[in-house]
This record gives C-alpha cells, structure tokens and sequence, in this order.
C-alpha cells in the first residue's frame, strides 16, 4: 500500500524556475522505493515516510501534515489510507512552544562567513530557520500558509520590518537555490544586510517564544547535522564533497546532508559518529 503525493509549491501550481520539485511517498521501503524511482530520476525530491512515522506525525499535530492536507495533490493513494489520516487530523491552538528550537539557529550561525561557499551555506541555513518560523507563528496566530513569500510578507507586516529588510529576506530563497545547486557565480555582497533583517525578526520572535513557554528541545538534530556540514564547506567546499567516492568515510554522511527527503528524521544517534568521522577528516587535511 503507496501513498505519493506532490507538494510544495508545484502542488500549489505556483512554481518557478527556482522552485524544488517535492513528493511525499508513504508506506513500506521497498514498496515506496520501486514507485518512486522515475521520479528521482527525474530530479524530484522524496520525503519518505512509513505509514507508522507519518502517522505519529499526524498524532503529534505536526505541521508537515497540515502542509500535505492544505497543499498536496494526490498521484496515488491506495485505498484512500493518506486521506484518511488527513481527514483526522487537527493542528494544534499554537506552536509557540516550538518558536525556540526554530530560531535558534540564526545565533548560532550568524557570523558572517568569510567566503562565497560559507555564505551560501548561511543564507541556506537561514533560509530553513526564517520559514519554519513563520509557519509555526502563522499558523499559530492565523490560518496556516506554506509559500515563503507571502509567508514573509505577513510577519514583517505584524513584526513591523522596513520593505527594505522584508526584500533581503526574500533574497534567502535565491541564495539557498544557489547552494544547493553550488552555484558558482551569484552576487552575496547583501549577506550582511540580509543577516541584519533575518536577526531583527528573529528578536521579535524571542519575545514570543519566551514569553510562552519554558525551554524545551524540540530538535531533531537537524541543525546539529548542519554544524557539521558547515565545518566541511569552510574546509573544502561543497563542490568537493560532492565529488567524494562512494568508499569515502564521509560519503554516506554528506549524501545525508543533501538529501532533502530526510529533513524530518531523527538523526541524533548518528552525531557521535558523524563528528569523530568530520574531524578526523578535517585534522588529516590539517595535517598534509
């Protein structure tokens, strides 16, 4: 039993050159894997779930279903199984509680990096931040959206930002398309500006989530996986990390990394690992 269901803004009819081609495929492995190969083949990124994870997503009223619910058209769902979960599900009063683990990233790396790989990074990893936030406070406060430009144009309407520093956040999605597809002529003289913006709202948004709710961690390890990256992109580039063999120690570990279609899996056990592998990797270039 399949469910695949394009989502995104192709499922909204909305795309445009710049916009990722995204499917959610749910049931068991093999199944999902034998249905979904064209689609990779054709440059389509796969969130792939079983039916038990995305169910416990639906339980825990995660907004990624609200996203399918709203958005998602439909290319197979055996026995109506994803609608069904669907049609039971509710979103939550408010996601305030969730503000914390969303904004926290934009601290941590928010430190101009001193090169055009680094700052691409930046912009990407700023990008995932400023989004998750405005879906949990809009959703939180309004009717739920998922396109991130109206989704920036209603909180800087409610957080009070200039037009000015709402159009350097809007550069986030171009600067995030260029890194992850490396890339290598895009103009990133407007990082600091743009970084200026992204931490002003993120100070509106600590007023919210601090004001709400005690201190919980909520990650998945997601940004804990991006640290990493981080480390191999100041080192070496991603162009060169793309380009490892498939026997390399950190081959598994950066097909990890840009893979799309694990954004919403815990990774957490991993990290002990993962780290020991980058920085034997980083001290062995060091070291030559």
């Amino acid at each position: 039993m399949v469910s695949i269901y394009i989502i995104g803004s192709i499922a909204r009819r909305e795309g445009d050159v710049i916009s990722d081609k995204d499917l959610l495929a749910v049931g068991s492995s093999k199944e999902v894997a034998t249905e979904i190969s064209r689609y990779v083949r054709e440059g389509w990124n796969v969130s792939q779930f079983s039916r038990d994870e995305f169910e416990a997503m639906a339980a825990s009223k995660c907004l990624f279903v609200q996203h399918v619910k709203q958005d998602g058209c439909a290319i197979r769902d055996d026995y109506g199984y994803l609608r069904s979960v669907m049609d039971r599900y509710e979103i939550k009063n408010s996601y305030y509680n969730e503000l914390r683990a969303a904004i926290t990233p934009i601290g941590n790396f928010s430190k101009i990096e001193n090169n055009y790989w680094g700052i691409l990074f930046q912009a990407d990893v700023m990008y995932v931040s400023v989004r998750n936030a405005c879906i949990l406070q809009c959703a939180s406060d309004d009717t739920p959206v998922f396109d991130f430009f109206r989704l920036v144009n209603w909180v800087c309407a409610r957080s009070g930002l200039t037009e000015i520093e709402r159009d350097m956040i809007l550069q986030l999605r171009p600067l995030k398309y260029a890194y992850r597809k490396r890339s290598t002529d895009i103009n990133v003289s407007n990082i600091e500006r743009i970084i200026e913006a992204v931490q002003k709202l993120s100070r509106y948004w600590s007023r919210l989530a601090f004001s709400i709710s005690p201190e919980v961690d909520l990650s998945n390890g997601y940004f804990d996986v991006r640290v990493l990256e981080r480390q191999l992109v100041s080192s070496v580039g991603p162009i060169y990390m793309d380009e490892l063999d498939s026997g390399h120690a950190l081959s598994d570990l950066w097909s990890i990394i840009c893979n799309p279609s694990l954004y919403d899996k815990p990774r957490r056990t991993c990290l002990p690992q993962w780290s020991v592998l980058v920085s034997d990797f980083l001290a062995e270039r060091h070291y030559h």
